[in-house]
């Protein structure tokens, strides 16, 4: 979201307006506070919903939820930041995305283990963090044989080996195989725990590769000074371990890899109490191509994600209107399941933002309202215009402003 205010424009039932509007600019007032409380600072995530306007929104729906005992529901839950605030307000939560590394790393986020799992947690992260350097050590030695790369089940070992050898320098690589076959092991011997390890493994791959970030993959050259990989692994333990005693709450969160169009496998009809999320924006990002390094990394299977992923920027290059359609029909499948599952009475918040692609411009607010339904009433909307960037953004957008839109819904 965008880091300056912009002018906003907002209408509806009284008295909500103002809190979207509150919604959208907490991410401007509070840009640090939240975004490095709990666990949010723990992994990068291209186009996460910012922490600030996550807890307004929650705060709105959560305390209007129809009972108490019923969870609240985000359909596109990426790396989980919904649900950790959620779990902060003792709302319990379920998340869906069909991201395979989103739902790796929303489940570690929103942990709710006990004092003790935690504790075993963090003695494993850092043991297998000092066994990692130990082993670097030793292989420095005159006549040590360096260890071998991973050959992960079901993949092929060369393919693999030429995607990554690119962007880890070689003690880079070995380092990082050595805290993945440790991680491997755990997840055998204990799946919750080896899971959270690896999710800690998975935010420091960039920030040792040749990477330039996930957003751009421009390669860049790194001085990464032997037993960093095991050094920053330990502090990514450490980070996670605080941020979700940080949370101090009973409450718990289920993450489901799924299409969000899917969402009645997860939920019955009519049992959600109140649903924040935020789509994907039609044309602006391509998720299996940002994160592809972790995925053959970490041997994660994102078939699903490649040919599924709604509204992903590579869709838009043959044919952009006929992407602009698919993409209307994925958002009208995903409001149409949205509103079965959620109680009469409550309330559904999304995030949605205007987008521009192949010289197109894409007004979401537009298609939001043609995909709904007499089900689903507009209760608010708020509207944030953004900074336009460069020539091609202001000749796509031409009078009207591209913007960033809080739309709140009640189902009847």
């Amino acid at each position: 979201m965008p880091s300056t205010a912009g002018r906003v424009r907002a209408d509806g039932e009284p008295g909500a307006p103002e809190l979207l509007v509150a919604a959208l600019r907490a991410a401007q007032q509070d840009p640090d506070d939240a975004a490095a409380s709990l666990t949010h600072p723990f992994h990068s995530y291209p186009a996460r919903l910012h922490p600030a306007t996550a807890r307004v929104l929650v705060d709105i729906v959560g305390s209007r939820m129809p009972a108490e005992d019923m969870p609240l529901v985000d359909p596109f839950c990426g790396s989980g930041t919904v649900l950790v605030e959620a779990r902060a307000a003792r709302i319990n939560a379920i998340g869906v995305d069909l991201n395979p590394l989103a739902v790796l790393v929303a489940r570690a986020k929103s942990w709710s283990g006990t004092a003790r799992r935690r504790e075993e947690f963090r003695e494993l992260g850092h043991q297998i963090a000092g066994a990692v350097m130990a082993a670097g050590k030793a292989a420095r030695r005159s006549g040590a044989e360096a260890p071998g790369l991973r050959k992960p089940q079901g993949f092929d070992p060369n393919a693999r080996d030429r995607r990554l050898a690119a962007w880890f320098a070689p003690h880079v690589r070995r380092e990082l195989e050595l805290l993945a076959t440790h991680c491997d092991e755990m997840r055998e011997r204990d799946p919750e725990l080896g899971a959270l390890l690896t999710a800690c493994l998975s935010a420091i791959l960039y920030k040792v590769s040749s990477r330039t970030s996930d957003t751009d993959s421009t390669w860049v050259d790194r001085n990464i000074p032997r037993g960093a990989p095991a050094r920053h692994f330990g502090q990514r333990v450490e980070l996670l371990f605080a941020g979700i005693g940080d949370m101090r709450s009973n409450s718990t969160s289920q993450i489901v890899e799924t299409d969000a169009r899917a969402l009645e496998s997860v939920v019955r009809a009519g049992t959600v109490g109140g649903i924040v999320t935020s789509p994907p924006y039609a044309g602006t990002y391509d998720y299996a191509d940002h994160q592809r390094l972790r995925f053959d990394f970490l041997a994660l299977r994102h078939k699903d994600l490649d040919q599924r992923e709604i509204g992903s920027r590579r869709s838009f290059e043959a044919d952009p209107d006929e992407a602009h359609r698919t993409w209307r029909r994925a958002l009208t499948d995903t409001i149409d399941a949205i509103t079965k599952a959620l109680a009469p009475g409550a309330l559904a918040a999304i995030v949605i933002g205007d987008s521009n692609a192949q010289g197109r411009a894409f007004y979401a607010i537009d298609d939001v309202r043609e995909a709904l339904t007499d089900e689903l009433g507009l209760v608010a909307w708020a509207s944030q215009e953004r900074p336009m960037l460069g020539g091609a953004e202001h000749r796509a957008f031409g009078d009207r402003p591209k913007a960033e839109h809080a739309i709140l819904f009640r189902r009847r």
